[in-house]
């Protein structure tokens, strides 16, 4: 990819990453870590360019006023390749320790295209992608232990857990996933309890439930403690660079929104008459009264930028509001009021969309990293510095889509949709509960965990259905977390069809943890 695929971009969103300056869209739209660390790569290959050009070396300043070069975007896009395969090539290790179960899960990953085409693009969702990764094979390991868990695990997860959140917010997610398991967990030990042949064996259920809450009760203090620090992290680099600090969910919901131009006026002036009954507020109901008139043609290709700047000044104009900190909580309220209650047509659009996320197939995931690089020749007075750049110089559209269509690895899984996956995912967590049962082995930890991977991906998107209009890129967090699970569920069972002594020495260790337990 790297010698014959231009560098993709995810549309302006990746320009304003990493050439803006330290503010309210590299701080508080984008989660900051991405756009301030993929500009050590950029700095390195504009060095290089200096090196060639016999120009002196680029000053710190460089990382504030950050200037695009080919040879920058390169070693951006080389250090996403490597990082992906790196972390790729621990969480298969970490996995299973059976060799050839491994060269099959990196052939399966490798001929999948998603990861490598996420790590071929300029954008924050390429960083999360590599660190959930990380924090996948980090939740194995801590699941993995039969008793105390140590420290260093619980923090190193922490630390992934806060690194995430502030690539993307809507990682913050992933805080609930050890919690998850564990409580999964819990709830198998105590169902079994009724099903035990003997009060020993009752006894021991108990006990191992009740070590699995104490475990999901920390784990939960553990997702408290990385969403406050990257809260607080937040609002330390709002102070550092002098801006408010303001959530942004109330700019994204009005993406949200446009989802009211395909109504009639009647239908549409219902809903919200009835979301206005859901706020006191005098500002957020003129907000809400300036969406009646803001789609007169009943279009779906609705300007959310234009409605922001119409409301805004309407709301708040420039001299009463130059930073913008009474504007962003009126929004935000108005999110409020759409969400809290939310009305059944609204619920019936999450619905809609939320359907599409289970039909989307990787195909369309990857047209969309390309479609979204081609936004430049719509909008190139918005992003000025990638005029002279490989991807598009002496480039159309059309001649960068074609590439999408050159390559059919592109085209594959085709009518494989995310629904298929998830039965073929409930299939093998069937097999595997089964495998189980027969070898007497205890895989209740890695099958909650398994689940949890899955339904904390499910729930990513059901937000995002909330929160945004739906894009098919939005369904790949909900992709690679049921990937990550397969691989696990996957590598679980083959170990215990193919290794029956393993699985005898495993019954006779549980054995052994029951005794020591109840001694306990």
């Amino acid at each position: 990819m790297l010698s014959v695929i231009p560098p993709l971009w995810r549309g302006v969103d990746a320009y304003v990453q990493v050439t803006q300056l330290p503010g309210p869209g590299t701080i508080l739209q984008w989660g900051p870590l991405y756009c301030f660390v993929a500009r050590i790569p950029l700095y390195f290959g504009y060095a290089i360019e200096c090196v060639r050009a016999g120009a002196p070396f680029p000053t710190p300043v460089f990382f504030i006023h950050p200037i695009l070069t080919d040879s920058g975007v390169f070693l951006l896009l080389l250090s996403q390749h490597v990082a992906l395969c790196s972390v790729a090539f621990y969480l298969i290790a970490v996995t299973t320790r059976l060799l050839w179960v491994r060269l099959i899960l990196a052939v399966l990953w490798g001929v999948n295209p998603l990861f490598y085409t996420f790590a071929h693009c300029v954008g924050s969702e390429t960083l999360s992608m590599i660190l959930v990764l990380l924090v996948g094979a980090t939740g194995l390991r801590i699941i993995r232990h039969p008793r105390k868990i140590p420290g260093k695990e619980w923090l190193l997860f922490g630390i992934l857990v806060w690194l995430c959140i502030l690539t993307r917010h809507i990682n913050a997610t992933l805080a609930g996933l050890l919690s998850l398991t564990f409580f999964l967990l819990s709830a198998y030990r105590l169902i079994m309890i009724r099903f035990a042949r003997s009060q020993l064996l009752r006894r021991w259920q108990r006990l191992r439930a009740r070590q699995a809450l104490q475990k999901a009760t920390f784990a939960v203090a553990v997702g408290i403690s990385c969403i406050v620090l990257a809260n607080v992290s937040l609002r330390g680099l709002c102070y550092a660079v002098q801006i408010p600090y303001h959530s942004t969910v109330g700019f994204t919901f009005l993406f949200r929104l446009k989802f009211l131009a395909g109504f009639p006026v009647e239908k549409r002036n219902q809903l919200l008459d009835k979301v206005t009954k859901n706020t006191d507020s005098a500002d957020v109901k003129k907000l809400i009264s300036l969406l009646r008139n803001a789609f007169p043609d009943e279009t779906p290709n609705w300007d959310v930028m234009a409605f922001r700047k119409k409301a805004q000044a309407s709301l708040f104009p420039p001299q009463t509001d130059p930073r913008e900190e009474k504007f962003y909580p009126v929004l935000n309220r108005t999110a409020q009021a759409f969400l809290y209650p939310p009305e059944k047509i609204f619920l019936s659009v999450v619905a809609t969309d939320f359907k599409r996320s289970q039909e989307a197939t990787i195909p369309s995931v990857v047209r969309q990293l390309f479609a979204d690089t081609t936004r430049y020749f719509s909008y190139p007075e918005l992003v000025p510095d990638q005029a002279a750049l490989f991807t598009f110089r002496d480039k159309s559209s059309a001649q960068i889509m074609a590439i999408f269509k050159k390559h059919s690895y592109f085209h594959h899984p085709k009518n494989f949709g995310y629904s298929a996956f998830l039965f073929f995912w409930c299939v093998n967590l069937a097999l595997l509960a089964v495998v189980a049962k027969v070898w007497t082995k205890e895989l209740a930890e890695v099958s909650s965990y398994a689940a949890a991977l899955t339904l904390v991906g499910l729930f990513m998107m059901l937000a995002n259905c909330f929160l945004t209009v739906f894009q098919p890129r939005f369904t790949f967090p909900m992709w690679e977390l049921t990937i990550v699970s397969v691989s696990i569920l996957f590598a679980e069972m083959i170990k215990s069809l193919f290794s029956p002594s393993g699985c005898l020495l495993s019954y006779r260790d549980e054995q052994g943890k029951r005794s020591d337990l109840l001694k306990r």
